[in-house]
């Protein structure tokens, strides 16, 4: 556990990236964390926001295989990193959200919601537009 946990906090490196690809393929094959998901919920206050975002994508990618309703039970600190401070960010979670969905389509209205909601003022114009464009393909896949 403890190596995934720095694996999902580290910096942003190439190396970092790849590991965590590694890390998605096995999660989305089969439920090797579906014991320990709570544990893993510390990640989400990372320093570093790529490390919250790829905690934010192995919570997303671990919904399937979460039969303790853990994703339930903390949905508001999960969901509470669409509201992060980098644009980047919340441009690689929202695609995520599918995963999300999909193994839990009850939360759709409320993931719904938190898009709908999504205060954008504090990202640079161009990232705005960008950031509509990603929420709006979300909801139409979601008919929201």
């Amino acid at each position: 556990m403890e190596p995934i946990l720095a694996l999902l906090t580290a910096k942003d490196t190439k190396e970092a990236l790849a590991a965590f690809k590694e890390l998605e393929a096995n999660c989305l094959a089969e439920p090797i964390y579906a014991d320990t998901l709570e544990s893993f919920l510390p990640a989400l206050t990372a320093e570093n926001s790529c490390g919250r975002g790829r905690a934010f994508k192995f919570f997303a990618i671990n919904a399937r295989w979460d039969s303790q309703a853990v994703i339930e039970k903390h949905l508001t600190d999960i969901l509470g990193i669409l509201d992060d401070s980098k644009a980047p960010t919340l441009r690689q979670c929202i695609p995520y959200l599918t995963y999300l969905a999909e193994a839990k389509p009850e939360l759709i209205p409320i993931i719904c919601e938190k898009l709908d909601s999504l205060a954008l003022d504090q990202y640079k114009e161009s990232m705005q537009s960008l950031i509509r464009r990603d929420i709006e393909k979300v909801l139409s896949e979601f008919n929201c």
